[in-house]
C-alpha cells in the first residue's frame, strides 16, 4: 500500500489527507446515519476511514469507490459496501453522480449475525429489491411517522441480508490494510471498545498495541484527531448515556457501568463530549 498521505488514483499518484471518521449518534439506541449526496468530477473527496460499515447506492451518474486502494465502479442502481476500517475515497466518473450514503454501527451489525469485520466484497451489488429498501428508508426518515427508526433498522438488516446472499461467492476474507499504523490503530480502537467499561489505562492499551507509549499515543493522534483518553472517555459518556435514556438506572449507576469511578469527573466528562450534563438528559428522558 502506499504511504498513508499518498494514494494511486486512475495511475495518477495525488496526495491527500487521511482522515478518521468519528461518528457520533445524538440517539444510541438509533446507530444509523443517512442522507443523500451528489458529488462533482472535480470535487475533492478526502481519503477516510471510520469503524462503522457504509453502504453506498448510486441512482444517478458513475463512479469509482476506492477501497484500501482497490477500485470498485459502480453505476445507477448499483450498491457498494465500504467495510470496517477501509480506507475509501469516492470520485464521479461522470459530470456528477447521486447517491444514498447509509452508515450503520459495526457491533449493530454483527449483532444481527453478520460478520462484517471478516469479509469484503469487490464488486457492486445490483438489485431491485435491495434498491427498493433504500427507497423505504428514505420514506420513513423524510416522514419520521411513530416507529420510524425501528423500521429503518429493519430495512437495513434487510439489505444487508439481500447484500450477503447475492455476493456469497464474491466474499473474501479480508486482509485488512497493510498499513502497520492503522492496522495498530484500529486494533487498539477495537480492544477499548471491548474493555472500556473496565478500569483500564493507557498503559495497558500500549501493551496490548505492543509499541511504546510515545509511539503508540503520537501515532493515535495522528490518526484518529483525538487522544487515546479522549477516546476512552467517549466511549464511556456514549454508553452512559444509552443507558440513562432508558429510564432504568439513575446517573451513579451509569457512570459506574460505562467505567466511571467518580460523579463529579463523569458529569463534567459527560458534558464535554455529550453537550449536556448527564441530568439534563435524565431529566429529558422522564419528559418522553
Amino acid at each position: 500500500m502506499p504511504d498513508i498521505n499518498t494514494i494511486l488514483l486512475f495511475g495518477s499518484e495525488i496526495k491527500i489527507s487521511t482522515t478518521y471518521e468519528h461518528h457520533k449518534h445524538s440517539d444510541p439506541d438509533f446507530p444509523v446515519i443517512f442522507h443523500r449526496d451528489k458529488l462533482k468530477n472535480d470535487q475533492d473527496f478526502l481519503m477516510h476511514w471510520h469503524e462503522n460499515i457504509e453502504i453506498l447506492y448510486f441512482r444517478r451518474g458513475s463512479a469509482v469507490v476506492e477501497c484500501d486502494t482497490v477500485p470498485v465502479y459502480s453505476n445507477a442502481g448499483d450498491i457498494v459496501l465500504i467495510n470496517s476500517s477501509s480506507l475509501h475515497y469516492i470520485h464521479s466518473i461522470t459530470p456528477q453522480c447521486e447517491y444514498d450514503c447509509l452508515i450503520a454501527d459495526k457491533m449493530f451489525c454483527e449483532s444481527h449475525g453478520f460478520r462484517v469485520g471478516e469479509i469484503h466484497i469487490n464488486s457492486p451489488i445490483n438489485d431491485l429489491q435491495a434498491g427498493s429498501f433504500f427507497d423505504s428508508i428514505c420514506s420513513e426518515i423524510s416522514e419520521k411517522n411513530q416507529y420510524y427508526k425501528i423500521a429503518v433498522k429493519a430495512y437495513l438488516v434487510l439489505i444487508l441480508a439481500r447484500i450477503f446472499m447475492i455476493a456469497k461467492n464474491d466474499l473474501v476474507a479480508s486482509a485488512g490494510c497493510s498499513n502497520h499504523k492503522l492496522d495498530m490503530v484500529c486494533d487498539s480502537i477495537d480492544f477499548i471498545r471491548k474493555h472500556y467499561k473496565q478500569d483500564i489505562t493507557v498503559d495497558q492499551i500500549c501493551e496490548h498495541a505492543g509499541f511504546s507509549k510515545y509511539y503508540f499515543c503520537r501515532t493515535f493522534r495522528e490518526i484518529t484527531g483525538k487522544t487515546v483518553v479522549d477516546t476512552v472517555n467517549y466511549l464511556r459518556c456514549e454508553n452512559a448515556r444509552r443507558l440513562l435514556l432508558t429510564g432504568r438506572y439513575n446517573i451513579s449507576e451509569c457512570a459506574e457501568l460505562s467505567g466511571f469511578n467518580n460523579k463529579s469527573y463523569f458529569s463534567r466528562i459527560y458534558k464535554r463530549y455529550m453537550g449536556c450534563l448527564p441530568s439534563e438528559d435524565e431529566e429529558r428522558q422522564s419528559r418522553s
